[in-house]
């Protein structure tokens, strides 16, 4: 009898050690024939999203992991793990994150040349003004607030019956100089929020020609004023306003005076932070989503109140604006 019990004792005491290896391969610790330096990569990643990501929230972060060391399975540099990194951030399912690589592993494509948007022709008591996307340094934002300013003093008269902003195929960059640029058709205060996956605000504040995220300034616009006819802003708006653009048309959704024309937005209405790795690549992180002022969260496309194709929107907000 004792030694039946002791086989039994030994079978069993074998039989969890089995059990715990095979818990153990299916966890999301598994190297999968990684190398350490690849393995302390992915960790690095990894935490970064767990820690940041918008819809950390709402992920299986054990399933994540076990999934992305499978993908990176056999990688033995920092460079092999690249594919993997890409398929996680896919993971993650906000459709604005993305990973730049310090090595590129995929061949450049040509560079393209940016599109230059041309303003459309309104009658002298309707303002028009074309938000295109902001890409650039110091110098550059500041040409481009100025730029933006100079189109609205020209056309501001007491005659002016209403504005039509047009953010139509504004795909994004700095959303600062872009409020900063517009600040004479705004009220001072709130203009909308970042919303992380805590729903913590951050807010976006407008005051006297100066955008701020909380209380740090990120653009002027030393030459502000208040506009005529600022009662009613028609916003034009369609498939290619997106990132920056669509925190533009947020921010107008905040206004009982302003309604939207077009199409639904690309939807990405999502907050963006970089962070660097330790290779020197940097994952571009979607860390909030945008809210209006009265802290309405969106974080998809934007849709407008009042439908209609680029060709008949500015007719239709005209007649609006007239009405």
């Amino acid at each position: 009898m004792h030694s039946f019990s002791s086989t039994l004792k030994s079978f069993l005491f074998l039989g969890g050690i089995l059990l715990f290896l095979l818990m153990g391969c299916h966890s999301g610790k598994t190297t999968h024939n990684l190398s350490a330096e690849s393995k302390e990569y992915l960790d690095e990643v990894l935490e970064l999203l767990q820690t940041k990501s918008v819809n950390r929230n709402k992920i299986d972060w054990d399933a994540f992991t076990t999934d992305v060391f499978y993908f990176a399975r056999n990688s033995q540099t920092i460079k092999e793990t690249y594919p993997a990194v890409r398929y996680a951030i896919t993971k993650l399912g906000d459709n604005h994150s993305y990973f730049n690589p310090a090595i590129n592993d995929i061949a450049d494509s040509e560079e393209k040349t940016l599109p230059i948007f041309e303003d459309e022709v309104t009658p002298s008591d309707i303002g028009y003004i074309r938000i295109p996307f902001c890409i650039g340094d110091t110098a550059q934002t500041a040409t481009y607030i100025q730029t933006i300013n100079d189109k609205i003093t020209a056309q501001n008269n007491p005659k002016i019956k209403g504005w039509i902003v047009d953010l139509r195929d504004n795909f994004g960059g700095n959303m600062w100089p872009m409020m900063a640029s517009i600040g004479s058709l705004l009220q001072s205060g709130t203009q909308g929020y970042f919303l992380d996956a805590n729903d913590k605000p951050t807010e976006w504040r407008y005051d006297n020609g100066k955008a701020y995220s909380d209380t740090v300034l990120l653009a002027e616009n030393k030459n502000v004023f208040s506009a005529y006819g600022k009662n009613k802003i028609a916003v034009l708006i369609n498939a290619k306003t997106a990132s920056s653009g669509e925190a533009m048309a947020v921010l107008f959704k905040g206004y009982s005076q302003a309604k939207l024309f077009g199409s639904p937005t690309f939807g990405v209405s999502t907050g963006c932070e970089s962070f660097p790795l330790s290779d020197g690549s940097r994952i571009n992180l979607a860390t909030s989503v945008f809210a209006d002022q009265h802290k309405n969260k969106y974080g998809n496309a934007i849709i407008p109140d009042i439908p209609g194709s680029d060709s008949e929107v500015l007719v239709s907000a005209m007649k609006w604006i007239y009405n």
